[in-house]
This record gives C-alpha cells, sequence and structure tokens, in this order.
C-alpha cells in the first residue's frame, strides 16, 4: 500500500470548498457580548486622561482597561506589550480600552464615545533613525533591543584581496499577511466552570499560558481550541483577540465574540519587519566568493513580539546558502512608532536574501558567468561549513536544484530570446528547518485504536492551509498499512492534545510526524502484547549541531533548499508582467506532491506581491493604506504560470525521509524577479516593491542617451 508519495486530497478540502467549515467568525453562541477596542488615535504620545465616563451605567455595556488586568503585559519573548496602554501609546491603533455590549453597534458607538487625551511625541520612523542620539527612547532600555555580531575568517582583509567586490544599501518594507480571515475568535464558559476559547491561533497552548499569566486563571481551567483558520503565515502566532475574549467572559460570564475589522488587521497587527541592509561581497575572477559583509538593521516596530528571533534568523540566512570562508554580520534590531513586526513565512530570511543574491546576479554580470553557474561553484553540499561556521549534517540538494533549474525550458529559452523586453532572473536560497539551537522544539502525540477499526490522531499543532492533517494521516495510514479513510485526526486542542509546540518554523511536519511514527510504535508494541485497543504515545525532539550556540536559535540543524527562476515582461509605461516562474525545492522526501506544489506556488505569489506592490505605508507614524483598495496584493490574474518540481532526496533523521517545505517558496522569488527586471532595463534595483516610477525614470533617461 503505496499511500506515501501519493497526492491524497486534502481531507479537509470537502469541508471547505462547501461552506461546512466553521473559521472563528463564524461561531455565534446565546446571549453573546460583542467587543469593539478603542484604539489610539496617535502613534506617540503620553496619555494624559481616559475618560470612559459615557459607558458608566449603561445596560448591556462594559468597559474595559488595564486596571481589569492581573498582569498588563504579553510577549512571545519579552513580556514588553501592555494588554491595554496606561500611560503611552507607542503605534497607532495600539488598545486603550474593551467595550463589550450585546450588539455590535452599540460596542462601536460606545467605543466613539470615550475620550482619550494625548501629549504627542515625536514619532521614529526607521530602525537607523531609532539609534541617532538625539532620538526619544521608546523603552526604558532605549530603542535597541538586540544586537547580534558575528564573524569568522578575516573578512576586511579577504575583501582586499578579492578581484571584485560589490557593495550597496537594500530597503524593504512593511508588508502585512493579509489572509482572508480576519484576526478573530470566541469564548464562553462551559458546565464545569472552564473558560474556553475557540480562536483563529497558530500556538493554543502559548495563549493558553499568557491568558493563565495576565488574568490569574489556573491553567487547568483555561481550554483554547484552534478553529478552522483562513490563513496564518505567522501572523497568528501569537495574542491578537484571545485575551480580549478570555477577560471579557471572566469578568462578565458571558460568552464573547471579537472580529477585527480590515482595516484594523492592516494598521494594527503583526508585520513583516522592514529592514536597511548594507552588504558588501568579494569574488575571485572564477566566480568564487571570497567574503561577505553585513550591517543589518531590522524595524521590529514598538514590540518585541518574535522580532529577536527574526533578526537571528536574518542574520543566519544573510550570506546565502553558499561556502563562504570569512564572513562578517552586525545584526541590530530596533524599536520605532509602528504595529509590532514579528514572524511572516520566511521568518527574516526574505529581506537578507534579497541584498545577497541581487549582488550576485550583479557579479555574475561583471564577470561574465552564468547566474547558475556562479551559484553552484559556491554552493554549500552535505559536509559543508555554513556562514555561522556549522556544518551541514542533513541532505543539502542545493547543486542539484540548481542543475534542474539550469536546464529547464525557462533558463534554456533564455539564450533564444530576441524580444528587448522580456528578460530572466535566477535566485537561490534556504531556510532552515526547526526553532533552532538551545531553544526547546519537541512533540507529543497519541494515536488510538478504536472499537470500530478506525483509529483516532492527536496531535497539539494547528492545521493552518498547509495540509500538515493530510500528511499526518498519509504517514499514519502508510505505517499501519491501512486506508486513509481509517484514520480520525484531532488538532490544536489544548484539552484532546498534548502540546506539540507553535506551527512555525516549517518544522510541524518533521516534529510532529516524527512523533507520530513514535507512537504509533508504541501502539503496535501495545498490540503485540495483547493490549485489545492500545492507545500509543510518542514523543520528538528536533535535533540540534552538535558545535556552536551563537544564542537566540543560532544556528539550525536542518535547511530545506530552493532555485527559482523568473520571466518578466517590462513595458513602455515601467509596468512589470510576471509571466513565467520555474522552481526547483530541496525538502527531503515528497509525501505529498501537490500539496508541496501548491506550497512552493502560494510562497511564490507571496513573494510576488513582495517584489511587485506591497508596502504598508506611513505618514508620520500612521498607516495610510489600510483597505483592499489601497494595499495591493497579487490577485489570479497577476499570478503567473508557475512550474514547480522537487530534488529526490531522503532525509534520514525526518519522518518517512521529509523535511519542512511550507516557508522556502517564498524567500528568494524577489531577487529572481528583480533580476528579470534588471535583465531587459540594465539598471540595479535594491528596493522593494519595485518602483514603477523609479523604472519609467529610467527608461525615459535610456531613450534620452540612444
Amino acid at each position: 500500500m503505496n499511500i506515501v508519495g501519493s497526492s491524497l486530497p486534502r481531507i479537509d478540502g470537502a469541508a471547505k470548498v462547501t461552506g461546512q467549515a466553521r473559521y472563528p467568525s463564524d461561531y455565534s453562541l446565546p446571549g453573546m457580548l460583542y467587543l469593539q477596542l478603542v484604539r489610539s488615535a496617535e502613534p506617540h504620545a503620553d496619555i494624559l486622561a481616559l475618560d470612559t465616563t459615557p459607558c458608566r451605567g449603561v445596560e448591556g455595556v462594559y468597559c474595559f482597561t488595564a486596571k481589569d488586568v492581573l498582569e498588563n503585559s504579553f510577549g512571545s519573548i519579552l513580556k514588553d506589550q501592555p494588554v491595554f496602554a496606561r500611560e503611552k501609546v507607542r503605534y497607532y491603533g495600539e488598545p486603550l480600552a474593551l467595550i463589550a455590549a450585546d450588539t455590535p453597534e452599540k460596542a462601536r458607538r460606545y467605543a466613539g464615545l470615550i475620550k482619550v487625551f494625548y501629549d504627542p511625541l515625536p514619532v521614529i520612523a526607521d530602525p537607523v533613525t531609532a539609534l541617532r542620539e538625539n532620538s526619544p527612547a521608546l523603552h526604558e532600555g532605549g530603542n535597541l533591543l538586540l544586537h547580534i555580531p558575528f564573524a569568522k575568517g578575516k573578512p576586511e582583509q579577504a575583501l582586499k584581496d578579492s578581484f571584485l567586490v560589490l557593495e550597496d544599501e537594500f530597503r524593504v518594507p512593511v508588508v502585512d499577511h493579509l489572509y482572508l480571515e480576519r484576526e478573530a475568535g470566541v469564548s464562553f464558559l462551559d458546565e464545569a466552570g472552564v473558560l474556553n476559547l475557540i480562536a483563529g491561533t497558530q500556538n493554543p497552548f502559548y495563549d493558553r499560558e499568557e491568558i493563565s499569566r495576565c488574568l490569574g486563571i489556573p491553567l487547568e481551567l483555561i481550554r483554547v481550541h484552534a478553529a478552522t483558520i483562513g490563513g496564518g503565515f505567522g501572523g497568528k502566532d501569537g495574542i491578537t483577540v484571545q485575551l480580549y475574549l478570555a477577560l471579557v467572559t471572566l469578568k462578565t460570564g458571558r460568552p464573547a465574540k471579537l472580529v477585527f475589522t480590515r482595516e484594523e488587521s492592516l494598521a494594527t497587527t503583526y508585520k513583516r519587519h522592514a529592514a536597511r541592509i548594507q552588504v558588501k561581497v568579494g569574488f575571485e575572477p572564477s566566480g568564487r566568493i571570497t567574503a561577505y559583509q553585513g550591517v543589518i538593521h531590522y524595524d521590529t516596530g514598538a514590540y518585541a513580539a518574535l522580532g529577536p528571533a527574526v533578526l537571528g534568523l536574518g542574520i543566519e540566512h544573510a550570506a546565502g546558502p553558499y561556502v563562504i570562508d570569512h564572513v562578517s554580520l552586525e545584526g541590530y534590531l530596533c524599536y520605532t512608532n509602528k504595529p509590532p513586526a514579528s514572524a511572516m513565512r520566511g521568518f527574516g530570511a526574505p529581506q537578507t536574501a534579497f541584498a545577497m543574491e541581487t549582488l550576485l546576479n550583479r557579479a555574475a554580470k561583471l564577470l561574465k558567468i552564468d547566474p547558475v553557474q556562479l551559484r553552484s561553484r559556491n554552493a554549500l553540499y552535505k559536509g559543508a561549513e555554513g556562514s555561522l561556521g556549522h556544518t551541514m549534517e542533513h541532505t543539502v540538494g542545493l547543486k542539484e536544484a540548481l542543475g534542474l533549474l539550469e536546464n529547464s525550458s525557462l533558463w534554456q529559452e533564455r539564450s533564444r530570446n530576441t524580444d528587448p523586453a522580456i528578460g530572466y532572473g535566477m535566485a537561490a536560497g534556504y531556510l532552515s528547518c526547526g526553532m533552532g539551537k538551545g531553544i526547546r522544539d519537541q512533540a507529543k502525540v497519541e494515536i488510538e485504536s478504536l472499537a470500530d477499526g478506525t483509529y483516532q490522531l492527536k496531535i497539539g499543532t494547528v492545521e493552518i492551509g498547509q495540509g500538515s492533517s493530510t500528511l499526518f494521516v498519509q504517514l499514519a495510514a502508510e505505517a499501519l498499512q491501512v486506508t486513509p479513510e481509517r484514520i480520525n485526526i484531532v488538532m490544536g486542542d489544548t484539552a484532546r492534545t498534548y502540546e506539540c509546540g507553535s506551527t512555525a518554523a516549517s518544522r510541524t511536519s518533521y516534529i510532529c510526524g516524527n512523533a507520530l511514527l513514535q507512537a504509533i510504535e508504541d501502539l503496535k508494541r501495545q498490540r503485540k502484547s495483547g493490549v485489545p485497543y492500545p492507545k500509543g504515545v510518542g514523543e520528538a525532539v528536533f535535533p540540534e549541531v552538535r558545535k556552536s550556540d551563537l544564542g537566540i536559535g543560532l544556528p539550525h540543524s536542518m535547511y530545506t533548499f530552493i532555485a527559482q527562476a523568473a520571466k518578466v515582461r517590462v513595458q513602455k509605461t515601467g509596468e512589470i508582467e510576471l509571466l513565467d516562474v520555474f522552481a526547483v525545492t530541496e525538502a527531503g522526501r515528497v509525501i505529498n506532491p501537490t500539496a508541496l506544489e501548491g506550497q512552493i506556488q502560494g510562497g511564490i505569489v507571496m513573494g510576488v506581491g513582495y517584489a511587485l506592490s506591497e508596502h504598508l505605508e506611513f505618514n508620520r507614524g500612521i498607516p495610510r493604506n489600510t483597505s483592499l483598495s489601497t494595499y495591493l496584493i497579487p490577485t489570479s490574474l497577476d499570478s503567473p504560470a508557475m512550474t514547480a518540481v522537487n530534488v529526490t532526496e531522503y532525509e534520514e533523521s525526518g519522518p518517512m525521509g521529509l523535511k519542512g517545505a511550507a516557508e522556502v517558496g517564498t524567500v528568494v522569488i524577489s531577487p529572481a524577479i528583480t533580476a528579470a527586471v534588471s535583465d531587459v532595463l540594465q539598471c540595479s534595483v535594491s528596493e522593494l516593491p519595485i518602483s514603477r516610477e523609479k523604472l519609467v525614470k529610467h527608461l525615459i533617461k535610456a531613450k534620452g542617451s540612444d
């Protein structure tokens, strides 16, 4: 029975396409209160007064502020973010108070009656400005949240000795996850007095811990259950609606519902880090990279969230998947007056990859080397040393991926193209799997044999659209040699599953898959010993590199690799039409080919937005484009033809040979696109999204010089 390796249809697909699946905003409960947050109208200000008197004594209306919270702070790494701002606001839309009412209209109306008096303060707009001596301190410790220095070899001398040295400063913007399902949830007390939360979340166990700590409720009296999730991409890996729902139900005893508007979601929730990246790279005439030097500033917004880990990953991936003897890195994570930046697909790697891959494409032109060949000459391989000095101890199929790309019809047609408006570009990259060195990364899974011949599988992570529920069913069915229909799965419920960590870091399939196979082995042992309906439990721990511990999860023990090529047409108006993308991924053994292809295609489209259109703009700290008519993401009409193929490898440490692949498709498609644009215009692109205005100016200048 060959279940693994086949494209089993998604087990949640029918419910989603027929409308039977229930997303967080679909839930309604009798006697429910509707919630509306009162948000700051200033990006940075002292709070002089908060007048809630309009809500006092009004039937069916409740008002909550910081005084109603036991511990008024939360955060994934640092507890630096208040549930409600009390003395100061640090970003536009920061919560100040919460209105709960028996109708949504009443909640909105009374939220609008709350009066806030401010003393505005200077606004810090970017991370470099944040570090200037005359910049106001957003937090007691200043605006520098984290500094990561790293060096190996002698990069300064190596650069001096290099045949070619390229350097530039790159800028990438704040962007939003823009999932169609906005942040939402409901809460209620069950008959046993347990506080229940049904929410859009990537980590229900973390939510439960924060609710317990902030509100003073014992863990055993809290149940968090992930509803069907309409996309996460990292934006639901943290507190959004959870604490506010729990607070209202705890204080009133009534069910509650909170759904962010699209404007709230765009203006105030977690974002991808904007960055300024200064890079210098040295080369030999053969194209071998001699040295890498980078100074990297990440904008984490007003609070830390997962920013320290994001900067760490950006540093780790900055020099790319290449063998480089001499490396120097300086990373700075800075507070600004923007919404908190946190996890987003690629987790810090797309920012630095854009810089490195762009310089590699420029070097290939100057050295007259095919850009695929340049990367192949420098590519990591199993046993090679990564940029942080750690050894690649797992499958490394990058050279094979580059070979497939080089021989693809898309890349081969490049040499035959005669249309001056059409250009080709490529990039290569990688992304780590797992939480990284020194960070707890484990999973515990249960599988039970039932009397009707079926099996119930319980896993604590969340299906956020990536297809992990289907993959787990395939692994279980293959290991048990039964049909997939006999496997039922429960996921992301603190009352019914063991903790398995966050659905993040491209770790879920690997770590939970290993725990699942251990649980099945336990079940088989029990069955062999005569237990009629055994219940197997398995645990797994993500492996770590044997050497090096550079802090905040660095380095990782495993990576997934990718090579991507893009074909574009650039119009005289500056309009860029993305025509075709070819992607090759090495993610170990492929369990479900269609699911992996979907992941890569989804990652490509997200990267297309990053390259061509997406940019959350701010005017003195206030977001300007907070609707789908002004924050522009790619639609199906903007998506290119896409071909996704795989390098066949088998990762010995992974469940049936797999590695994680959820995020890698997003990491380097942007520099592949910018390289294709540069191929047409013979100009350098060092800022995202690509500015149509700048392209038009370049076209006019080029025409004038003819």
